[in-house]
């Protein structure tokens, strides 16, 4: 696993390298750990800055390894340009599994809380993205114990299962497969035009597919069923726990 690793010098910096090391699993991981550093009051071009004009980021950089101890760690340090430009740019030229980056300073402790780096790299990076909770980084975490994902049979639910089947093997953690039934009685939709969210039609069916498409489905745990309105964008900015958010394929 290789993973994009967004760090700045707030707690959401620090709280995206606990998630790194999380995700990174036990074997075979490495990370880039990039920082944006501010070159004066013109904006410009982003552009690799030479060591000489990054001793800032130095510290940065030895707290990323020391939090990434086992894991093998590249660093870079940029000038100009917007941390989600960058990211977005090092996806695209670049192999990656994942980008990770935390919530901003401000927001409830303990959930995720999407900034404008998190949304502009969920509106548009070619990967997954992670996003930390505010408070990840205190305490440790241990390796993942339980996935959660979001299912309902489309073509995004089926990468995103994927993608969880990937990390439960690195992290030999359960899989618990969500998905959404019909209200018992639901309440009529009065205005025109109104959303109404979509179920599936059958979710017995639906879920028996997902555990079915699973490789080793009994060793990943229980499935369970909750009501889920519309998905990605309110649990990402509510969500408890970190969130990784699939790219499409």
């Amino acid at each position: 696993m290789r993973l994009l690793v967004g760090l700045d010098d707030r707690e959401g910096g620090k709280d995206a390298l606990e998630l790194a090391r999380v995700l990174s699993g036990r074997e075979d991981a490495s990370a880039l750990v990039v920082t944006v550093l501010h070159t004066g009051p013109l904006p410009r071009e982003y552009a690799l800055l030479p060591e000489e004009e990054c001793r800032e980021a130095e510290t940065l950089f030895e707290e990323a390894r020391e939090k990434l101890a086992g894991v093998d760690v590249e660093t870079r340090a940029y000038g100009g340009g917007s941390p989600a430009g960058i990211l977005t740019t090092l996806a695209e030229r670049e192999d990656f599994d994942a980008i990770v980056v935390g919530s901003p300073h401000r927001g409830a402790f303990g959930r995720v809380l999407v900034g404008s780096v998190a949304t502009a790299l969920l509106n548009g990076a070619p990967t997954d993205v992670a996003v930390a909770p505010k408070g990840y980084a205190a305490p440790a975490h241990e390796p993942l114990r339980t996935i959660a994902v979001g299912y309902d049979g489309t073509p995004e639910a089926k990468v995103g299962l994927r993608r969880a089947e990937a990390l439960a093997k690195r992290s030999n953690a359960q899989i618990r497969v969500l998905t959404v039934v019909e209200p018992a009685a639901a309440v009529p939709v009065m205005v025109p035009g109104a959303y109404k969210p979509a179920y599936p039609p059958k979710p017995d069916k639906v879920m028996i597919e997902a555990l079915e498409s699973v490789d080793g489905s009994r060793g990943y745990g229980p499935l369970a069923r909750v009501l889920l309105g519309s998905v990605s964008r309110p649990l990402v900015q509510k969500a408890p726990c970190p969130v990784l958010v699939a790219a499409r394929a």
